[in-house]
């Protein structure tokens, strides 16, 4: 079986992408992990990390170049059983991806210019009461969230349905929606792990077909044919 050039570099995007998206969470957690919720400690950590924060900040906004071609293959690549959940888990994953770049800028950047600017806890409160508000950082939330859980596990339960990925990795992709909703350098760990652990078999089906699927031709070619 011969790939197209573009599959691989689609199957190496989602490798390359999850590992980013997971080390750029991972770091994130570790500076606002010991500064609790309130964004003047977030911001106080933030001062103390600054290389830490900007560099989850860059690995966050880049992570979406490379997972994004790799879902769109993903998707053009299904075909029959399990096409159709393929393609709406793979566009809320692309809308969730693209909304994280939006979300990396205005949540990376906001506290780090917080820091640089030496605004006073009054204010930092203050900005960031009216930000959980704003309907424009309120959708990018929603979008972001929603593609990175539903849409993740979405795709991979259709990617299962088409026989191209095995059982757990859908179960994965579960473990990383779960993880993301919840907080410590741990958890970070254990999603960046199970996402990655989802999007492994995915990758390798752009490239090499699954066993399932190979069966499964095997199967229809020994049907007897009507004349």
């Amino acid at each position: 079986m011969t790939t197209s050039i573009p599959l691989r570099f689609s199957a190496v995007g989602l490798l390359a992408g999850s590992l980013l998206f997971s080390l750029g969470d991972v770091l994130r957690r570790s500076v606002d992990s010991s500064s609790g919720p309130a964004p003047t400690a977030l911001t106080a950590s933030v001062h103390d990390h600054p290389v830490t924060w900007l560099v989850a900040g860059l690995l966050s906004a880049l992570a979406p170049v490379f997972l994004v071609p790799g879902v769109c293959a993903l998707v053009a690549t299904t075909r029959g059983r399990g096409a159709r959940v393929v393609g709406v888990g793979g566009a809320l994953t692309v809308l969730g991806l693209v909304a994280s770049t939006g979300h990396a800028v205005a949540y990376y950047a906001l506290f780090a210019l917080y820091d640089r600017a030496g605004t006073d806890a009054s204010t930092i409160s203050a900005l960031d009461g009216a930000s959980e508000s704003y309907p424009l950082l309120v959708a990018i939330v929603i979008a972001f969230a929603g593609g990175m859980t539903i849409g993740v596990v979405a795709l991979l339960l259709g990617l299962r349905r088409a026989r191209r990925v095995p059982l757990w990795a859908p179960v994965a992709a579960v473990v990383f929606a779960v993880a993301g909703s919840a907080g410590g350098v741990g958890i970070g760990v254990l999603g960046g792990v199970a996402m990655m652990a989802a999007l492994l078999p995915a990758a390798q089906s752009l490239v090499a077909p699954p066993r399932d699927a190979v069966l499964a031709a095997r199967n229809r070619d020994k049907e007897p044919t009507s004349a």
